[in-house]
């Protein structure tokens, strides 16, 4: 049976988008939000978890001792099994209304629409990132909503929980092919596409970024790809996008903070894309970018 470590700070809610943020950075795969307090849980059995409990305590005094009204010190700091996690999770989340189109259900749930064009993404979400409770998702539902006409040969990279790949089969686009880094996400992700039957033709690879793309699905070029990803990977992503987008293809990115979104947005832009949209959400940033019909090689 795994073993999981539940570490809780108290964070004030008007902090906590910057904090996680933080500890996003620091290494964490997911954070719960709740009242006045954020949440990680570490899986023991992955290498360097209590070095990474430290790395989070360590930040969370810096910004202690910068004068914000966060507490370094956990609340709470113990083990629990992986059954208690998974009510853990089971009694956070719920069904939640993402956007006017898309109903994020967990799958243990039943919901109802309350219209006739909702449509839900049933998920089994084992952290809070990707599920589509997160601002940074959201915003990439919201951008998928704006730019699909239908067709389109899309990528999805880091797909995590699949939840952007299955909202975009739902929006009508083309081939889907969705990386993730290694195999036991890629196993995460084809198990929520297979609770959503419109995503059911959606391939899963493992994969850093795009590295190992099969290169007969991207030697055609790819009019959409999709990144709601840690702030420090869109870097090195961008120029392997670059390759493989056609002119004219569109290129949405999320993940993005306010310490680092004039970085990214210079970056984009040096690699040749126009920004057509910002978005954002408290401390978090989408951008929707095009590659220019024009554009140079």
């Amino acid at each position: 049976m795994a073993t999981y470590q539940e570490v809780t700070w108290k964070v004030p809610t008007e902090l906590q988008d910057f904090v996680v943020s933080v500890l996003i950075d620091l290494g964490a795969d997911g954070v719960q939000q709740g009242e006045q307090k954020l949440t990680i849980y570490e899986d023991q059995s992955k290498e360097g978890w209590q070095e990474r409990v430290q790395a989070y305590q360590i930040g969370l005094r810096l910004l202690e001792e910068q004068g914000l009204a966060v507490q370094s010190k956990p609340v709470v700091n113990e083990a629990m099994s992986s059954t208690t996690f998974e009510n853990e999770w089971k009694n956070y989340y719920h069904a939640s209304r993402v956007t006017n189109r898309f109903t994020v259900v967990p799958k243990w749930e039943e919901y109802q629409p309350e219209q006739a064009s909702e449509q839900l993404i049933v998920m089994d979400p084992d952290q809070a990132f990707g599920t589509g409770t997160h601002p940074t998702t959201a915003l990439m539902l919201q951008a998928l909503e704006t730019v699909v006409r239908g067709g389109e040969k899309t990528i999805d990279v880091g797909t995590g929980s699949g939840v952007l790949a299955v909202a975009a089969k739902y929006l009508g686009v083309g081939e889907l092919l969705a990386t993730d880094i290694d195999a036991a996400a890629v196993q995460t992700a084809e198990e929520n596409l297979a609770l959503n039957p419109v995503a059911k033709d959606v391939q899963v690879v493992a994969s850093d970024l795009m590295q190992d793309v099969p290169t007969d699905f991207i030697n055609t070029g790819i009019d959409l790809v999709l990144a709601n990803i840690l702030a420090d990977v869109i870097l090195p992503l961008i120029p392997q996008v670059r390759q493989v987008i056609k002119k004219g293809g569109l290129f949405l990115v999320s993940g993005i903070y306010d310490d680092v979104e004039e970085e990214i947005e210079q970056a984009l832009q040096d690699a040749g894309f126009a920004i057509e949209q910002k978005m954002q959400s408290a401390t978090w940033h989408a951008f929707i970018c095009r590659l220019p019909e024009d554009v140079t090689a």
